[in-house]
Formats: structure tokens, sequence, C-alpha cells
């Protein structure tokens, strides 16, 4: 076949030409873009690792400072400003342990679903990409004949429209592979997390009260429940109970989940747990609602000494505020856990670097885990719970279960004159046995002198400020 091209057509032709030429360039570079192939190489390296920390061995002395590389075989690869260094990863301290885990984890995901969307748009460009592009080339060259046909006339509204149109289309095939959207979640993507019951361990281990073990789905906490330090003192609004021991051991122990499991619905303090305890503080002591049983906050209303706690209607000594005090002793260990099975932190991350922004649970997630943190402010350390729980009773007078038991041995107690009343005082008798606990009512001072012995018998000796005292006995 002879083809005759007039002189009249041959600017046109150059120009359809010129766009042709384009728009095979631009849709070539957005293939290239799209091309499941490329990249693959360089997968491993889209989670940046460039931030720098201190790395510390199991001891919590410092190992070095410098980046995750990567790790294998037990080992792992640090880099630093002058190099690389490798540490065996059992000699890591817990958290480094769990960064290392955390960091394999994420370049996995990354790797599967790089793989994933690459076989997607493998499928996707067999089946669409060359019908759209010869569709595009049929349009195209409808435009140049129309183009041709009508030269002389509104040629400049067609050589708007061709580009127009035609970037529309490259844009079109283009993206065709990529039919779904990317919703990969910004957090973790886990739901429930297991601990490291040895490193749990680690946050009890500096108070000589208490005792841990545990089994496969939990870790047990016992102790008698009275803590090292100065216990009622600066409590204005009392109501007549002591702190005892009670006996938080064998089947009776605190027992926090091992697997901790995001709940679908976190409950809050606010709607639940005005009875018993919400966690358990590192020293052993249980830690309470900060909202009361009558739904106050029981710090604001003078029923709390200087660390947060008092004793409830068990004569049991319990927190209801975060053991902020026991940073001083746990450094960077868990001040306390939460009875969902999360840790909770102090002031710092378990890095030692500030404390990060907390979400609406009083929390966040952390090295491949979720951790709330203990505040001086409401709500003090959880305020709801992000884990799962299970309920006894009716809301809010509910508690979280399994959980020991602490029940009022000597019904109603004495009654004490709160006028204007300020504890002054609580010493431990000599015997280790007992406790004198001194008030002041309208500026009068009566005390209450209690003692037991190894039958756990109790006697009382209420000295009242009208002068009169009273001696009352139990069998705990």
């Amino acid at each position: 076949m002879l083809l005759v091209i007039q002189s009249n057509v041959i600017q046109p032709m150059k120009r359809a030409a010129t766009l042709v030429l384009f728009f095979a360039i631009a849709h070539s570079a957005f293939a290239l873009r799209h091309d499941p192939k490329m990249g693959t190489e360089h997968s491993h390296h889209q989670y940046d690792t460039s931030q720098e920390r201190t790395w510390k061995f199991a001891d919590m002395t410092i190992a070095t400072k410098g980046t995750f590389l990567l790790a294998k075989q037990g080992r792992v690869w640090i880099e630093l400003n002058e190099g690389v260094k490798i540490i065996d990863l059992e000699e890591l301290s817990w958290i480094d342990r769990k960064y290392v885990s955390r960091k394999l984890k994420e370049i996995q995901k990354i790797n599967d679903k790089f793989f994933e969307q690459a076989d997607r748009k493998a499928d996707q460009s067999v089946n669409w990409t060359p019908y759209a592009s010869i569709l595009a080339l049929a349009l195209m060259l409808v435009f140049v004949g129309v183009l041709i046909k009508h030269q002389k006339t509104n040629t400049g509204l067609l050589y708007k429209l061709i580009p127009l149109s035609m970037l529309i289309l490259v844009v079109l095939i283009s993206c065709s592979s990529d039919g779904e959207v990317d919703e990969t979640p910004t957090t973790s993507g886990a739901t429930s997390f297991t601990s490291d019951p040895t490193a749990m361990n680690a946050a009890f281990t500096p108070y000589n009260n208490v005792n841990t073990r545990w089994d496969n789905d939990y870790f047990y906490v016992e102790s008698q429940g009275i803590p090292d330090h100065q216990m009622m003192v600066g409590i204005t609004a009392w109501i007549a109970q002591v702190p005892t021991p009670h006996d938080y051991t064998g089947t009776n122990a605190w027992q926090i989940p091992l697997t901790a499991t995001y709940a679908e619905n976190p409950i809050t303090i606010e709607s639940n747990f005005q009875r018993g305890a919400i966690g358990i503080a590192s020293n052993g002591i249980p830690i309470f609602n900060p909202l009361n049983a009558s739904g106050l906050v029981s710090q604001d209303i003078g029923e709390l000494d200087a660390f947060g706690g008092h004793s409830g209607r068990g004569d049991d000594y319990h927190y209801h505020t975060a053991p902020m005090h026991l940073e001083t002793t746990s450094g960077l260990q868990p001040i306390a856990y939460a009875l969902d099975g999360f840790a909770v932190f102090g002031s710092k991350e378990p890095d030692g670097t500030d404390m990060a922004a907390l979400d609406a649970y009083h929390g966040h997630e952390y090295d491949d885990t979720y951790h709330y943190h203990g505040t001086d402010t409401y709500p003090y350390m959880v305020g709801a719970m992000r884990g799962e729980v299970s309920l006894s009773g009716t809301a809010p007078q509910s508690q979280i279960e399994p959980q020991p038991t602490a029940q009022a041995f000597r019904g109603d107690p004495h009654p004490i004159n709160s006028d204007n009343l300020v504890i002054t005082n609580l010493e431990e008798k000599s015997s280790g046995m007992g406790y004198v606990l001194t008030y002041t009512s309208n500026g009068i001072e009566g005390s209450v002198d209690y003692s037991w012995d190894e039958n756990n018998f109790y006697t009382f000796i209420f000295n009242d400020i009208d002068g009169s005292t009273t001696t009352e006995t139990f069998q705990k």
C-alpha cells in the first residue's frame, strides 16, 4: 500500500506524533512507579531504623549506643558511628530483647505485605493493562483522525482537548493495577500480647515482702498487704479502719494474666470497678479505682495518706492512686501491673526517655506491647481497661475476677468523732504484730491500740477523745 501524505496535513501529524511520544513516556513513568518488580531488594529498608537508642545488658548496665541493624542466629548487629557491634541477644535486657523482637516482626510484615501486593498487581496487570492500553491507543488515533479532518476548523479547541483527555487516560491506565486502597493500620496490628514471666519478676524482686511464681496462664503475686512505708498519716476523712495483714498467698494470691488481649470495648473506671482492685503494685499492695464506692475521687476528699493509700472495710491497706513513690526503688521497671495483664510504668519509658503521649486509657503501645503510666493527676494510672477482664457484681459496684478476698472481720468499726479530724501517726509495735494509730479531733488526741497473735486473734483498745477506753476482741 502506498501512503501519500499531503503537505497540509504534515504539521498536524507532527503534533499528533509529539503527543503520542509524550503520553508514551508519561505512561512508562507511571508504570515504573507501580511496577511490583521494583524495590524487592529495597523492601528490607522501608522501616526506619535510624533512631539511636541506649542498649543495656540484662543487669541494666549500658552495653552500647547505636541503631538496630539486623538480628539472626541469636545475635544482634548494632550500627555505631565508628562501625558495627555484635551482641548475643540473651545478654541484653528484656526491654532490648522485646525491641529486637518488634523490629523483626515489623520487617517481616513489610516484606509479607510487599509480596502480597506484588502478586495482586501482577494479576491485575495481566487482566486489565493490555486492554486499557489498546483502548487508549484507539482513542488517540480517533482524535488524530478528527484533528486531520478538521484541521481548518476549531483546531485550537481540539489541541487543548487532546492533551487533557489523554492525560486522564494515562492516569487511569497507570493506576488500573491499584484496585484496592491500602488500609494497613498504623498500630502494631497485634491484639494479644504474652509477657515473659521472668521479665515480669524483675519488677517485684526489689521488694522483700513480696513472693512471686507463675504457671502457663498467670503470674502470681503473694504478700501480706503491708508496705514498708508510713501509712495513714495525714488522712482527714477517716472511716475508722486500720491496716492489718492479709494473707494474699496460695490460692488467695494476686493473679496477673500472662497473655493480655485488647478489649473490643474497653471498660472505663467511671462505669465499673468501684469494688476490689484494678491492679497490684510492685511492692505487693493492691491498687483500687481512684473513685471510691460513692463515686468520689478519694484523693480529693482527704481519704488518702501521702502515699495515696488508706484502709478499706476489711482493714486492708490499699492505694487509690498510682504508687509513683516506687520509682525510687523500682527504677525503670514497672511500678505495678493492671489486672488485665498490662504493665504500669512511672514517669519514664522503659528505656529511660521521657514518658510519651498517653491515650484515653492512660497508656500507649511500646516495643510490641502496651503499657500504662502512673501520673500524679487523675486518673493516676488507668482510665479504662485496655485489656479484656471478667467482672462480677453490678456496675458501677463491680470488680475484676479473679482476685483475692479481704473480708471484714470486725463488722461495723468502733465509732470515732470525726470533727476536724486528722491522723497524726501510725507506729508499729516492737513485737511487729500490732500498731498504735493516733489522731486528733477538734484538737484533742485519741488513739487506737491494736495487736494480733499467731492465731489471728485481734485485740483493739480505743482511747476516745472524751477520755473513755473501750476494748474489743475479734477472731480473723
